[in-house]
């Protein structure tokens, strides 16, 4: 896993985010992002008590922005058996077809508890493709008449 996480710069320029996120939403979204609990699959195990002591936050406070960024924003999921947060769309700007990122995102996956964030995520890495693949062959075959054929 890795010891960072990288947050695209569109973040900060976010029509949802420049509209609808107080500062204090602002950082505890880069928190839930960014944490060291965070994995290759965006759905990890955290204690609501935890996220207090890390963020210096009551756990009240913790417990209104969960609610807040589940129902109101509705960008995660909580299960509250598995203490399991999950980030949804997290694939969407942190996996590739890479068979190196494929093979360690299932082992991830599978050490999922909640059932319901198992089946999505098995769902999107089974049936989706976040990058395109580049044709280098046609690319290189195109260059090659576009110079010596013009």
């Amino acid at each position: 896993m890795a010891l960072y996480r990288t947050i695209s710069l569109n973040f900060w320029t976010d029509t949802k985010i420049i509209d609808e996120f107080s500062p204090e939403d602002k950082y505890f979204y880069l928190y839930l992002l960014t944490n060291p609990h965070t994995n290759l699959c965006g759905c990890y195990e955290i204690s609501k008590k935890q996220m207090a002591l890390e963020l210096g936050y009551s756990l009240d406070a913790v417990l209104v922005l969960l609610e807040r960024f589940e129902n109101k924003y509705n960008l995660i999921k909580v299960s509250n058996e598995t203490n399991e947060l999950f980030i949804l769309n997290w694939y969407k700007y942190n996996w590739t077809t890479s068979p190196k990122f494929r093979k360690p995102l299932k082992e991830e996956i599978e050490k999922i508890k909640d059932k319901e964030f198992k089946e999505i995520l098995t769902k999107i890495e089974v049936g989706d493709t976040v990058s395109i693949r580049y044709r280098y062959k046609l690319y290189r075959y195109i260059c090659y008449c576009y110079y010596y054929c013009y």
